[in-house]
């Protein structure tokens, strides 16, 4: 059985958010969106809600291109960043202006317990994300934390 873990941050409703200037300030603070195969995995033009995810090599002004024409035609917003420090990872989707979602699917955190139990360390997470938010000046209004098995 796999575990489902995500984040959901919203923004104050006031928040003018570029899905592109965030991104640009998640890679200012230790994570990167081009994976070690050189290659960038994100949610294409026109993916409507079906999430099909693509992984291709392209550079840093094509991506931030579909990422605005994304956003701008209204689009969910979705890329993969990984921390440059270790194998962990996370898809970033942003819903609207104010609601981005994080999937921790990637070598996912977790908390050292006794027994069998696996409980996911979203306080490592919140300690890499939340200041990113601080430094791009977007008020963070909630965070939801869950956990499937």
């Amino acid at each position: 059985m796999s575990i489902s873990a995500w984040i959901d941050i919203h923004l104050s409703s006031s928040a003018n958010l570029s899905a592109a200037d965030l991104i640009r300030q998640f890679a200012k603070e230790g994570w990167d969106y081009t994976g070690h195969n050189g290659e960038v995995t994100y949610l294409p033009l026109g993916d409507g809600d079906n999430f099909n995810w693509l992984s291709e090599a392209v550079d840093s002004a094509h991506i931030m291109n579909i990422i605005e024409t994304k956003q701008a035609q209204r689009e969910i917003v979705g890329i993969q960043l990984l921390r440059r420090d270790s194998e962990i990872g996370c898809d970033m989707l942003m819903f609207n202006t104010n609601q981005i979602g994080f999937s921790l699917s990637m070598a996912r955190k977790s908390i050292q317990t006794q027994g069998d139990l696996d409980i996911t360390d979203f306080s490592w997470y919140l300690e890499r994300i939340l200041p990113v938010f601080k430094h791009a000046g977007l008020r963070v209004e909630r965070v939801q934390c869950e956990q499937l098995d």
